[in-house]
């Protein structure tokens, strides 16, 4: 009597890792494309923390500290000759940042 028992037994494990292996086909597609997204959140993070690095440099770079050549009386030791470019800089730094924070958390949202 136990022959027709095992001649069962070949069907129901074919049924069976039939449907693990769908289970496991469909948590992968899905863990994959998660992956996916995770990744290229991060390539983007980084990529828009060098391009902030970069043009802080050179923002930094192009500010020369120098004395003025003469002093015209009181002005020259409160007001350096490139005060236009260090405001300028300034300026343009904090929107840097503003553009760089606001992209993150834009990044960050899309993520979650």
């Amino acid at each position: 009597m136990p022959l027709p028992v095992l001649a069962g037994l070949p069907w129901l494990a074919g049924v069976i890792a039939s449907a693990f292996a769908g289970l496991f086909a469909w948590f992968m597609t899905f863990v994959t494309k998660r992956f996916a997204i995770v990744a290229a959140g991060v390539v983007i993070i980084v990529s828009l923390t060098s391009a902030l690095y970069a043009s802080l440099a050179a923002l930094v770079s192009t500010v020369a500290v120098t004395l003025p050549p003469s002093l015209v009386g009181n002005v020259g030791l409160f007001m350096p000759s490139n005060l236009g470019a260090c405001v300028s800089i300034y300026i343009s730094a904090r929107l840097l940042r503003w553009a760089y924070d606001w992209n993150v958390k834009i990044i960050q949202m899309k993520m979650l």
